[in-house]
Protein backbone atom coordinates (compact mmCIF):
# COMPACT_ATOMS: atom_id res chain seq x y z
CA UNK A 1 0.00 0.00 0.00
CA UNK A 2 3.00 2.27 0.68
CA UNK A 3 4.34 2.01 -2.93
CA UNK A 4 1.08 2.49 -4.56
CA UNK A 5 0.71 6.06 -3.05
CA UNK A 6 3.40 8.01 -4.66
CA UNK A 7 2.55 6.28 -7.79
CA UNK A 8 -1.50 7.35 -7.10
CA UNK A 9 0.05 10.74 -6.26
CA UNK A 10 1.83 11.05 -9.64
CA UNK A 11 -1.26 10.66 -11.85
CA UNK A 12 -2.97 12.36 -9.58
CA UNK A 13 -0.65 15.58 -10.06
CA UNK A 14 -0.09 14.64 -13.41
CA UNK A 15 -3.72 14.86 -14.87
CA UNK A 16 -3.84 18.20 -11.87
CA UNK A 17 -1.19 19.82 -14.03
CA UNK A 18 -2.29 19.21 -17.47
CA UNK A 19 -5.79 20.23 -16.77
CA UNK A 20 -4.54 23.88 -15.40
CA UNK A 21 -2.32 24.58 -18.12
CA UNK A 22 -4.77 23.64 -20.91
CA UNK A 23 -7.80 26.17 -18.99
CA UNK A 24 -4.68 28.67 -18.44
CA UNK A 25 -4.42 28.65 -21.86
CA UNK A 26 -8.31 29.71 -22.00
CA UNK A 27 -8.30 32.36 -20.03
CA UNK A 28 -5.67 33.91 -21.42
CA UNK A 29 -6.81 33.57 -24.91
CA UNK A 30 -10.23 34.98 -23.67
CA UNK A 31 -8.53 38.06 -22.60
CA UNK A 32 -6.62 38.25 -25.13
CA UNK A 33 -10.17 38.80 -27.74
CA UNK A 34 -11.25 42.23 -26.24
CA UNK A 35 -7.75 43.46 -27.03
CA UNK A 36 -8.61 41.58 -30.34
CA UNK A 37 -10.87 43.62 -31.38
CA UNK A 38 -9.95 46.82 -31.45
CA UNK A 39 -6.64 45.64 -33.48
CA UNK A 40 -9.27 44.11 -36.17
CA UNK A 41 -11.16 47.21 -36.55
CA UNK A 42 -7.95 49.03 -37.72
CA UNK A 43 -6.80 46.69 -40.44
CA UNK A 44 -10.17 45.51 -41.41
CA UNK A 45 -9.49 46.82 -44.81
CA UNK A 46 -6.64 44.72 -45.56
CA UNK A 47 -7.14 41.81 -43.67
CA UNK A 48 -10.02 40.32 -45.45
CA UNK A 49 -10.97 36.45 -45.11
CA UNK A 50 -10.45 34.55 -48.43
CA UNK A 51 -12.81 35.03 -51.56
CA UNK A 52 -13.19 32.58 -53.43
CA UNK A 53 -14.11 33.44 -57.09
CA UNK A 54 -14.48 30.87 -59.57
CA UNK A 55 -11.86 31.14 -62.61
CA UNK A 56 -11.89 33.77 -64.71
CA UNK A 57 -11.64 36.28 -60.92
CA UNK A 58 -13.82 39.07 -63.03
CA UNK A 59 -11.64 41.72 -62.38
CA UNK A 60 -11.51 40.76 -58.94
CA UNK A 61 -8.42 40.08 -56.58
CA UNK A 62 -8.31 36.70 -54.22
CA UNK A 63 -6.96 37.68 -50.71
CA UNK A 64 -4.83 34.45 -50.02
CA UNK A 65 -5.73 31.27 -48.68
CA UNK A 66 -7.94 30.46 -46.42
CA UNK A 67 -5.35 31.64 -43.06
CA UNK A 68 -6.80 28.90 -40.66
CA UNK A 69 -5.39 26.15 -42.30
CA UNK A 70 -2.02 25.78 -42.69
CA UNK A 71 -0.32 23.71 -45.54
CA UNK A 72 1.10 20.93 -42.72
CA UNK A 73 -2.99 20.47 -42.19
CA UNK A 74 -4.51 19.57 -45.07
CA UNK A 75 -1.62 17.70 -46.59
CA UNK A 76 -1.16 14.22 -45.19
CA UNK A 77 2.58 13.56 -44.96
CA UNK A 78 4.59 11.23 -41.92
CA UNK A 79 4.62 12.24 -38.95
CA UNK A 80 5.75 9.51 -35.85
CA UNK A 81 2.58 9.26 -32.63
CA UNK A 82 1.76 7.14 -30.17
CA UNK A 83 -0.88 4.87 -31.66
CA UNK A 84 -2.32 2.65 -28.86
CA UNK A 85 -5.84 2.02 -28.97
CA UNK A 86 -8.38 1.92 -26.67
CA UNK A 87 -9.37 -1.15 -24.64
CA UNK A 88 -8.28 -5.06 -25.22
CA UNK A 89 -11.59 -6.88 -24.47
CA UNK A 90 -13.13 -3.84 -27.49
CA UNK A 91 -10.36 -4.95 -29.59
CA UNK A 92 -10.64 -8.46 -29.44
CA UNK A 93 -14.32 -8.62 -29.63
CA UNK A 94 -14.12 -6.37 -32.99
CA UNK A 95 -10.83 -7.52 -34.14
CA UNK A 96 -12.11 -11.31 -34.69
CA UNK A 97 -15.07 -10.09 -37.14
CA UNK A 98 -12.65 -8.32 -39.63
CA UNK A 99 -10.59 -10.00 -42.14
CA UNK A 100 -7.15 -10.40 -41.68
CA UNK A 101 -5.65 -8.45 -44.39
CA UNK A 102 -7.67 -5.34 -43.13
CA UNK A 103 -6.48 -2.67 -41.33
CA UNK A 104 -7.14 1.01 -40.30
CA UNK A 105 -6.66 3.70 -38.10
CA UNK A 106 -9.20 5.87 -36.39
CA UNK A 107 -7.44 9.64 -35.03
CA UNK A 108 -9.80 12.49 -33.10
CA UNK A 109 -8.24 15.21 -31.91
CA UNK A 110 -10.35 18.00 -29.78
CA UNK A 111 -8.52 21.08 -29.31
CA UNK A 112 -8.36 24.58 -28.32
CA UNK A 113 -5.42 26.93 -29.03
CA UNK A 114 -4.26 30.24 -29.02
CA UNK A 115 -3.36 31.88 -32.43
CA UNK A 116 -1.27 35.44 -32.32
CA UNK A 117 -1.89 36.14 -36.21
CA UNK A 118 -5.29 34.81 -37.05
CA UNK A 119 -5.57 36.72 -40.91
CA UNK A 120 -1.72 35.12 -41.50
CA UNK A 121 -1.01 39.11 -42.01
CA UNK A 122 2.06 40.45 -42.99
CA UNK A 123 2.15 42.65 -39.85
CA UNK A 124 -0.76 43.72 -37.13
CA UNK A 125 -1.28 40.43 -36.34
CA UNK A 126 -4.36 40.00 -34.71
CA UNK A 127 -5.27 37.15 -32.12
CA UNK A 128 -7.88 34.61 -31.08
CA UNK A 129 -8.74 32.00 -29.70
CA UNK A 130 -9.98 28.94 -32.19
CA UNK A 131 -11.56 25.55 -31.11
CA UNK A 132 -11.03 23.01 -33.61
CA UNK A 133 -12.18 19.18 -34.48
CA UNK A 134 -10.40 17.09 -36.12
CA UNK A 135 -11.50 13.46 -37.29
CA UNK A 136 -9.10 11.30 -39.55
CA UNK A 137 -9.89 7.62 -40.53
CA UNK A 138 -7.41 5.77 -42.59
CA UNK A 139 -8.48 2.13 -43.92
CA UNK A 140 -6.43 -0.26 -45.61
CA UNK A 141 -5.71 -3.58 -47.35
CA UNK A 142 -2.64 -5.56 -47.20
CA UNK A 143 -1.79 -7.21 -50.43
CA UNK A 144 1.56 -8.60 -49.25
CA UNK A 145 3.90 -7.83 -46.33
CA UNK A 146 5.32 -5.08 -47.37
CA UNK A 147 2.68 -3.65 -49.65
CA UNK A 148 -0.61 -1.95 -48.61
CA UNK A 149 -3.65 0.06 -50.36
CA UNK A 150 -5.48 1.92 -48.38
CA UNK A 151 -8.34 5.46 -48.32
CA UNK A 152 -8.36 8.27 -46.05
CA UNK A 153 -11.05 10.84 -44.93
CA UNK A 154 -10.78 13.86 -42.84
CA UNK A 155 -12.98 16.87 -41.66
CA UNK A 156 -11.13 20.10 -40.63
CA UNK A 157 -13.49 22.64 -38.60
CA UNK A 158 -12.55 25.45 -36.42
CA UNK A 159 -14.65 27.78 -34.40
CA UNK A 160 -13.47 30.99 -34.23
CA UNK A 161 -14.27 32.99 -30.69
CA UNK A 162 -13.98 36.78 -32.20
CA UNK A 163 -13.78 36.33 -35.73
CA UNK A 164 -16.83 34.78 -37.10
CA UNK A 165 -16.11 35.16 -40.42
CA UNK A 166 -13.35 32.78 -40.25
CA UNK A 167 -15.23 29.72 -39.17
CA UNK A 168 -17.43 29.80 -42.28
CA UNK A 169 -14.75 26.99 -44.23
CA UNK A 170 -15.74 23.97 -43.29
CA UNK A 171 -12.69 21.45 -44.96
CA UNK A 172 -12.86 17.81 -46.06
CA UNK A 173 -10.28 15.37 -47.92
CA UNK A 174 -11.00 12.27 -49.54
CA UNK A 175 -7.58 10.19 -50.83
CA UNK A 176 -7.04 6.91 -52.29
CA UNK A 177 -3.63 5.45 -52.22
CA UNK A 178 -0.51 2.83 -52.51
CA UNK A 179 2.34 2.11 -50.38
CA UNK A 180 5.63 0.40 -50.17
CA UNK A 181 7.76 -0.59 -47.73
CA UNK A 182 11.86 -1.18 -48.25
CA UNK A 183 13.30 -2.40 -45.02
CA UNK A 184 17.21 -1.94 -44.60
CA UNK A 185 18.57 -3.74 -41.96
CA UNK A 186 16.26 -4.19 -38.68
CA UNK A 187 15.95 -0.58 -37.57
CA UNK A 188 15.39 1.33 -40.77
CA UNK A 189 12.77 1.25 -43.38
CA UNK A 190 12.23 3.24 -46.36
CA UNK A 191 8.77 3.64 -47.64
CA UNK A 192 7.33 4.57 -51.41
CA UNK A 193 3.84 6.57 -51.08
CA UNK A 194 1.29 7.39 -53.76
CA UNK A 195 -2.00 8.87 -52.71
CA UNK A 196 -4.51 10.83 -55.44
CA UNK A 197 -7.28 13.12 -53.19
CA UNK A 198 -10.44 15.82 -53.74
CA UNK A 199 -10.23 18.60 -51.03
CA UNK A 200 -13.08 20.40 -50.63
CA UNK A 201 -13.26 24.10 -48.55
CA UNK A 202 -16.29 25.42 -50.28
CA UNK A 203 -18.47 25.32 -53.16
CA UNK A 204 -17.53 26.12 -56.42
CA UNK A 205 -14.18 25.42 -55.88
CA UNK A 206 -12.55 22.22 -56.71
CA UNK A 207 -9.28 20.93 -55.72
CA UNK A 208 -7.11 17.95 -56.81
CA UNK A 209 -4.38 16.51 -55.51
CA UNK A 210 -1.32 13.93 -56.24
CA UNK A 211 0.98 13.37 -52.89
CA UNK A 212 3.61 11.36 -54.53
CA UNK A 213 6.11 10.73 -51.31
CA UNK A 214 9.32 8.84 -49.47
CA UNK A 215 9.54 8.00 -45.90
CA UNK A 216 12.19 7.17 -43.64
CA UNK A 217 12.20 5.74 -40.56
CA UNK A 218 14.69 5.01 -38.37
CA UNK A 219 14.88 3.68 -34.73
CA UNK A 220 17.63 4.71 -32.78
CA UNK A 221 16.49 2.81 -29.30
CA UNK A 222 13.22 1.36 -27.85
CA UNK A 223 12.57 4.56 -26.77
CA UNK A 224 13.37 7.12 -29.67
CA UNK A 225 12.31 7.23 -32.85
CA UNK A 226 13.99 9.05 -36.29
CA UNK A 227 11.66 10.06 -39.09
CA UNK A 228 11.62 12.33 -41.98
CA UNK A 229 9.50 12.50 -45.53
CA UNK A 230 9.82 14.53 -48.66
CA UNK A 231 6.39 14.71 -50.43
CA UNK A 232 5.21 16.70 -53.24
CA UNK A 233 1.92 18.33 -53.82
CA UNK A 234 0.82 18.39 -57.54
CA UNK A 235 -2.88 20.36 -57.73
CA UNK A 236 -4.85 21.42 -60.07
CA UNK A 237 -9.13 21.23 -60.68
CA UNK A 238 -10.10 17.97 -60.76
CA UNK A 239 -7.95 14.32 -60.63
CA UNK A 240 -5.09 12.86 -62.47
CA UNK A 241 -4.60 16.24 -63.99
CA UNK A 242 -1.38 16.56 -62.64
CA UNK A 243 0.34 20.07 -61.72
CA UNK A 244 -2.03 22.35 -63.63
CA UNK A 245 -2.20 25.14 -61.20
CA UNK A 246 0.82 24.65 -58.22
CA UNK A 247 3.77 22.23 -57.72
CA UNK A 248 4.70 21.76 -53.88
CA UNK A 249 7.45 20.37 -52.49
CA UNK A 250 7.08 19.19 -48.86
CA UNK A 251 10.29 18.83 -46.51
CA UNK A 252 9.41 17.03 -43.28
CA UNK A 253 12.19 15.81 -40.48
CA UNK A 254 11.11 14.45 -36.70
CA UNK A 255 11.82 12.83 -33.69
CA UNK A 256 9.47 11.09 -31.81
CA UNK A 257 10.74 10.03 -28.00
CA UNK A 258 8.95 8.27 -24.90
CA UNK A 259 9.36 8.07 -21.37
CA UNK A 260 7.62 5.99 -18.98
CA UNK A 261 3.91 7.65 -20.00
CA UNK A 262 5.24 10.42 -21.47
CA UNK A 263 5.42 11.15 -25.34
CA UNK A 264 7.48 13.68 -27.21
CA UNK A 265 7.36 14.54 -30.62
CA UNK A 266 9.35 16.90 -32.82
CA UNK A 267 8.31 18.25 -36.28
CA UNK A 268 9.80 20.41 -38.70
CA UNK A 269 8.43 21.19 -42.10
CA UNK A 270 9.40 23.42 -44.86
CA UNK A 271 7.21 24.35 -47.99
CA UNK A 272 7.36 25.86 -51.14
CA UNK A 273 4.62 26.65 -53.31
CA UNK A 274 5.25 27.48 -56.79
CA UNK A 275 1.92 28.94 -58.09
CA UNK A 276 0.50 30.10 -61.51
CA UNK A 277 -2.20 32.76 -62.33
CA UNK A 278 -5.10 29.54 -62.43
CA UNK A 279 -4.10 28.60 -58.76
CA UNK A 280 -6.31 29.60 -56.52
CA UNK A 281 -4.64 31.61 -54.53
CA UNK A 282 -2.30 32.53 -57.41
CA UNK A 283 0.71 33.76 -55.51
CA UNK A 284 2.94 31.26 -54.28
CA UNK A 285 5.09 32.23 -50.93
CA UNK A 286 6.99 29.95 -48.85
CA UNK A 287 6.55 28.77 -45.20
CA UNK A 288 8.17 26.85 -42.67
CA UNK A 289 5.86 25.05 -39.51
CA UNK A 290 7.65 23.78 -36.62
CA UNK A 291 5.58 21.41 -34.16
CA UNK A 292 6.75 20.88 -30.55
CA UNK A 293 3.99 18.29 -28.56
CA UNK A 294 4.16 16.61 -25.36
CA UNK A 295 1.16 14.02 -24.48
CA UNK A 296 0.24 12.02 -21.93
CA UNK A 297 -2.84 8.84 -21.36
CA UNK A 298 -5.59 10.22 -19.07
CA UNK A 299 -5.62 6.29 -17.87
CA UNK A 300 -4.25 3.22 -17.63
CA UNK A 301 -7.44 1.96 -18.34
CA UNK A 302 -7.94 3.72 -21.91
CA UNK A 303 -4.29 3.85 -23.29
CA UNK A 304 -5.78 4.78 -26.69
CA UNK A 305 -7.09 8.44 -25.31
CA UNK A 306 -4.56 11.21 -24.50
CA UNK A 307 -4.38 14.90 -23.40
CA UNK A 308 -1.34 16.79 -25.00
CA UNK A 309 0.30 20.75 -25.58
CA UNK A 310 1.33 21.62 -28.90
CA UNK A 311 3.35 24.90 -29.13
CA UNK A 312 3.78 25.72 -33.48
CA UNK A 313 5.12 28.29 -34.74
CA UNK A 314 5.01 29.37 -38.19
CA UNK A 315 6.91 31.51 -40.63
CA UNK A 316 6.21 32.82 -43.82
CA UNK A 317 8.22 34.69 -46.19
CA UNK A 318 8.41 35.50 -50.02
CA UNK A 319 4.89 36.11 -50.40
CA UNK A 320 4.30 39.47 -51.47
CA UNK A 321 2.40 40.34 -48.65
CA UNK A 322 -0.22 39.14 -48.85
CA UNK A 323 -3.01 38.62 -46.67
CA UNK A 324 -3.39 34.49 -45.98
CA UNK A 325 0.24 33.62 -46.39
CA UNK A 326 2.31 36.47 -44.41
CA UNK A 327 3.74 37.12 -41.63
CA UNK A 328 4.65 35.24 -38.30
CA UNK A 329 2.31 33.26 -36.62
CA UNK A 330 2.24 31.46 -33.27
CA UNK A 331 -0.22 28.40 -32.09
CA UNK A 332 -0.59 26.95 -28.87
CA UNK A 333 -2.92 23.73 -28.78
CA UNK A 334 -4.30 22.00 -25.62
CA UNK A 335 -6.36 18.87 -26.19
CA UNK A 336 -7.41 15.24 -26.34
CA UNK A 337 -6.87 13.30 -29.40
CA UNK A 338 -8.58 9.22 -29.15
CA UNK A 339 -6.76 6.99 -30.86
CA UNK A 340 -8.12 3.52 -32.52
CA UNK A 341 -6.22 0.64 -34.57
CA UNK A 342 -6.21 -2.61 -35.82
CA UNK A 343 -3.09 -3.59 -38.24
CA UNK A 344 -3.17 -6.21 -40.54
CA UNK A 345 -2.76 -9.93 -39.10
CA UNK A 346 -2.51 -11.87 -42.60
CA UNK A 347 1.55 -11.62 -42.70
CA UNK A 348 1.46 -13.00 -39.50
CA UNK A 349 -0.72 -15.99 -40.32
CA UNK A 350 1.40 -16.58 -43.26
CA UNK A 351 4.37 -16.93 -40.91
CA UNK A 352 2.62 -18.96 -38.77
CA UNK A 353 1.64 -21.39 -41.61
CA UNK A 354 4.93 -21.69 -42.96
CA UNK A 355 6.36 -22.30 -39.67
CA UNK A 356 3.79 -25.50 -39.44
CA UNK A 357 4.65 -26.77 -42.39
CA UNK A 358 8.36 -26.75 -41.54
CA UNK A 359 7.53 -28.80 -38.90
CA UNK A 360 5.04 -30.72 -40.25
CA UNK A 361 8.03 -31.61 -42.95
CA UNK A 362 10.30 -32.31 -40.40
CA UNK A 363 8.31 -34.71 -38.66
CA UNK A 364 7.88 -36.49 -41.55
CA UNK A 365 11.55 -37.12 -42.71
CA UNK A 366 11.64 -38.24 -38.67
CA UNK A 367 9.26 -41.06 -39.64
CA UNK A 368 11.13 -41.62 -42.68
CA UNK A 369 14.15 -42.19 -40.75
CA UNK A 370 13.51 -43.30 -37.57
CA UNK A 371 17.52 -43.48 -36.63
CA UNK A 372 18.13 -39.57 -37.09
CA UNK A 373 18.22 -37.40 -33.97
CA UNK A 374 15.17 -35.89 -33.40
CA UNK A 375 16.39 -31.95 -34.79
CA UNK A 376 15.14 -28.48 -32.83
CA UNK A 377 11.84 -27.91 -33.95
CA UNK A 378 11.28 -24.28 -33.88
CA UNK A 379 8.20 -23.37 -32.06
CA UNK A 380 4.98 -22.16 -33.67
CA UNK A 381 4.04 -19.66 -30.69
CA UNK A 382 6.61 -17.49 -30.82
Amino acid sequence: MCDAKPQQIAKYLTFRFLLASFLLVIFVCLAATSSAQAQLSAVHNQLAPLQLITPPFAGQQLIGQTPSLLPTDVTPFQVIRPREAVGSNFKFRLYKKLPAPFWFTAVTEETGRWETNVFQAPNHGVQDFVFRSLPNITAGWALGEHTNIYTNYFVIKDIYAAHGSLTFPTTMSLSMGARRDFPIGDKTVLQFDIQARELWETVHLHQADLLPAINLTRIINPHIIFFSSLLLQMRSRELFQGPTREIDPFYNVGLAASYNNWNFVITDTYVTNFRNHTAIPPEGNVSMVADFEVSHPISKRIPGVLAFMRAEPIWNWRSHFVVGQSGYDFRLYGGIRLTMTKPAYNTDLEELRAKLRKQAKIMQELQKHPGISQPNIPNSGN
